[in-house]
């Protein structure tokens, strides 16, 4: 019999205590250090985790840019999140598996997960990042248990090819294109892009300049 996937959480407490948020929030470093400490973060099965809103699973959601141009996708039927599936979304990532970790010393843990996902989704390995925002949507189901970690990525070209069902018909299109209609995305792709300006701004100064 298989095993359960177990996946990275931290207690919503540790959130509240921070400061409770909806949406997307650009204090990064008010809320990643918290909630990646190796004293606050455990692992639980995944099929308990979705249903106990005492826990939020920590997930890394990845913008990927190729000058002025933003990868989108579909949310296949094959991508194991069904309350999310027909929806567009510009965000890689998922959750991170108790498999990542390597003691989760500098965030090691949550940086290999973010690795295997972009292989897995998009086959890039290049990791030209930078962390700048956190997402909190308490407003739906599937995001009252999830918490997002925005990261914004530089890619030299548009060579990608979605490697599983879950990603359907990956394509790189201009940011005003993509921002044209909000309401065929899901949640926190909608917060992405309303503040991709303000991210990308703090991309740039981190070193990750996509334009």
């Amino acid at each position: 019999m298989a095993t359960e996937e177990r996946v990275l959480c931290f207690p919503r407490k540790l959130l509240e205590e921070i400061g409770v948020f909806q949406g997307l929030s650009l204090e990064i470093d008010k809320y990643l250090p918290a909630v990646t400490s190796p004293s606050q973060i455990l692992y639980l099965n995944r099929s308990d985790a979705e249903q106990d809103k005492r826990y939020k699973q920590l997930i890394p959601y990845v913008l990927i840019l190729c000058n002025d141009r933003i990868l989108r996708y579909r949310r296949g039927k094959g991508g194991q999140e069904t309350r999310l599936h027909g929806l567009y979304s510009v965000g890689i990532g998922g959750h991170i598996s108790e498999e990542d970790h390597g003691l989760f010393s500098n965030q090691l843990g949550y940086h290999e997960g973010m690795r295997r996902e972009l292989m897995e989704e998009v086959a890039i390995e290049e990791m030209n990042e930078a962390a700048v925002a956190v997402i909190n949507d308490d407003s739906t189901e599937v995001g009252s248990v999830h918490f997002g970690v925005v990261h914004v990525m530089h890619v030299p070209n548009e060579a990608i090819v979605g490697r599983r069902s879950g990603i359907v018909a990956p394509e790189f299109i201009s940011i005003s294109e993509a921002a044209k209609d909000l309401s065929v995305y899901e949640s926190w792709s909608r917060f992405c892009l309303e503040q991709l300006d303000s991210m990308l701004a703090k991309a740039a100064q981190a070193g990750v300049a996509v334009r």
